[in-house]
């Protein structure tokens, strides 16, 4: 019985410690479940977050079989209606066999369309009055018009002045002479100062069948003989008051090396200025009532600054230009050469970037509520396009598109403030919505120290700044000293290019392969002389080429004809004879230097001119 209690005992005992180990292995696998769900949740979060941040943007909409094809400069947005609805207004160029459009989205859809009769150069959406309610009119730069839509209905068209013909094709059509013979000389002239640069009526006639000139000079023999001009860029400028819904002016540049500027009320000339180059870029800063800048750019890259009526170059780009955005110190730029470059208003360069594929196109995309001030720059790359942002130098968010972007705009857009709209070079059409939660990496605000005062804040001063700044403190202090020794070093550097290239020449000499042998004759009574060089190969084996023959002398009492005469090959035992016409304008006789050179001056001699007579002079040099 005894054995039998204690067997009892020990079973049940065993099986508590049985029950209680599988009770522990259980709750061990549910904390690490636990753990496990925790680390994943917090994964997801992590996750989630930085998607969020890497992608600030929002897909409103996209149609990649819209078939639109357009550049930046003919994108525009703008309240038509004046509801607070914003449209996108547009100018499709078509394929070639459609027509060119004036197009305008609302929302995801097409609200109208207007038919163009000539291609656009730029579109705008600005306000051209103060009425109420406050609708902006479309203005759209076709040829030599200006064409202003309200309400998407015509209402206002600007032509711009012709320019006066050459006088000689105006004495051309005003002889009345026979067709042949017109279209002859027009032909000529066409030859001599290009086709181009005839006016309308005598570029018709030479492109007519000959059949047809008759009767097209018979219409056309009382008309005046002007050259039209185009408009190649157009932008806008506020008035008086910088705000939104403000009066703004229409800046325009020509094919005529012209830029106007037009009063928005009346559709008249306020301005007109002349410039050193064809623009194909324009930007503008400022008001125009009060200060303005207008900063162009060339097609061959020559940037000229347009403030207070007076032109001035900027500088010179290395490449073909594709986008200027323009700020009130600065101004960014990509060119060709896959650069993208920023300048300050003085022409200086700041900083340069290289981009990772061909630029497209490019449009300012200002964040105030981020204060940032970003640039949208597209590029084309092997698998597509991309669109990069920069703050400054600095890539701050970039998304790939299945084509290059062609143009690109970005402001209000139906009820959202923040709207990004493209085209693609496929034809597509893509808006995208920033979101209300969006930062852009460092362009986020840095938050505050709150237990520091702001006079204890310790600014860091980089090194390169901080010698900059002690070198323009002793500048200013020492600019006197600093200034007379700049004189000093200056004219003892003249001094010492000036002995040096005396010396050189006093003292020039060939050596015995490049022998050459100079005789200079002097014939004539004067005024007029004839100067007869004979130049001559001394070298046996050795033959000279890309020779030349110049003169120094003083203008003011020598004419000479031909101051510079190549040297044809030299060939050993055969004398070459140059000759030149002198004209004596003084009854001064005076010494003329002669200067045999290639890459460099191979031979010198001086001649005596005499008052009158015959004389003879012969150099041999070695």
């Amino acid at each position: 019985m005894a054995s039998a209690y204690e067997s009892d005992e020990t079973i049940d005992f065993s099986t508590l410690q049985i029950q209680r180990i599988v009770l522990l292995q259980k709750m061990q696998i549910n904390k690490m479940k636990l753990e496990r769900i925790k680390k994943t949740s917090d994964l997801n979060l992590f996750n989630r977050g930085s998607l969020q941040l890497q992608q600030p943007w929002i897909d409103a909409f996209s149609d990649p079989k819209a078939e639109i094809q357009t550049f930046t400069p003919c994108l525009a947005l703008g309240d038509l209606n004046a509801d607070g609805d914003y449209k996108l207004i547009l100018a499709d160029l078509g394929n070639g066999s459609s027509h060119v459009k004036l197009k305008v989205y609302r929302g995801t859809a097409l609200s109208s369309e207007i038919v163009l009769l000539d291609a656009p150069a730029a579109v705008l959406s600005i306000y051209t009055d103060t009425n109420e309610p406050r609708i902006p009119g479309i203005v759209v730069a076709c040829g030599c018009h200006v064409l202003v839509y309200r309400n998407c209905r015509p209402y206002f068209k600007f032509c711009l002045p012709p320019l006066d013909a050459s006088s000689l094709e105006a004495d051309l059509w005003r002889q009345r002479s026979q067709t042949s013979q017109l279209v002859r000389l027009l032909q000529e002239l066409s030859d001599e100062v290009g086709y181009s640069n005839l006016s309308a009526p005598s570029q018709t006639l030479l492109a007519l069948e000959p059949s047809r000139r008759d009767e097209f000079i018979l219409k056309n023999k009382h008309c005046s003989i002007k050259k039209q001009t185009v408009v190649t860029c157009m932008t806008s400028i506020k008035k008086s008051l910088a705000e939104d819904k403000t009066v703004s002016c229409i800046v325009l540049a020509t094919e005529s090396c012209q830029i106007f500027v037009l009063d928005p009320e009346a559709f008249v000339i306020m301005d007109k200025y002349p410039i050193s180059c064809v623009a194909s870029l324009i930007s503008t800063t400022g008001l125009y009532t009060v200060d303005y800048r207008v900063v162009i750019v060339s097609r061959t890259g020559k940037v000229v600054s347009l403030r207070g009526g007076v032109t001035s170059s900027l500088t010179n780009l290395t490449s073909h230009p594709v986008g200027l955005v323009l700020y009130s110190q600065s101004f960014i730029t990509a060119t060709m050469d896959c650069t993208l470059q920023c300048f300050s208003t003085k022409g200086v360069k700041q900083w340069s970037n290289t981009l990772p594929g061909s630029p497209v196109t490019m449009c300012s995309v200002p964040l105030t509520g981020l204060a940032l001030n970003l640039v949208a720059v597209s590029v084309a790359t092997e698998t597509g396009g991309s669109l990069l942002l920069y703050s400054g130098p600095q890539l701050m968010h970039s998304f790939v598109t299945s084509y290059p972007v062609s143009a690109i705009t970005f402001g209000r857009y139906g009820q959202e403030e923040h709207a990004l709209v493209s085209v693609t070079s496929g034809g597509g059409l893509s808006i995208k919505l920033l979101k209300r939660t969006a930062h852009f990496g460092s362009g986020e605000k840095s938050s505050m120290v709150t237990n520091s005062q702001p006079h204890n804040i310790k600014l860091l001063v980089p090194k390169k700044s901080r010698l900059f700044v002690e070198q323009t403190l002793r500048e200013r202090d020492q600019c006197h000293e600093i200034h007379s020794f700049f004189q000093r070093s200056w004219i003892g550097l003249s001094v010492a290019a000036s002995e040096a290239y005396l010396h050189g020449l006093q003292s020039s000499s060939v050596c015995q392969r490049e022998a050459l042998k100079l005789t200079a004759q002097v014939l004539g009574l004067g005024p007029r002389l004839k100067i007869q060089l004979f130049l001559e190969n001394m070298a046996n084996d050795y033959v000279p080429a890309g020779l030349a023959i110049t003169f120094l002398y003083d203008p003011k009492l020598y004419t000479i004809h031909t101051p510079y005469i190549p040297v044809p090959m030299l060939v050993p035992g055969l004398t070459c004879c140059l000759e030149t016409l002198v004209t004596c304008e003084l009854g001064i006789a005076s010494p003329l230097q002669v200067l045999v050179f290639a890459s460099r001056v191979l031979l010198s001699a001086v001649i005596n001119m005499p008052p009158d007579g015959v004389c003879e002079f012969t150099n041999d040099k070695v």
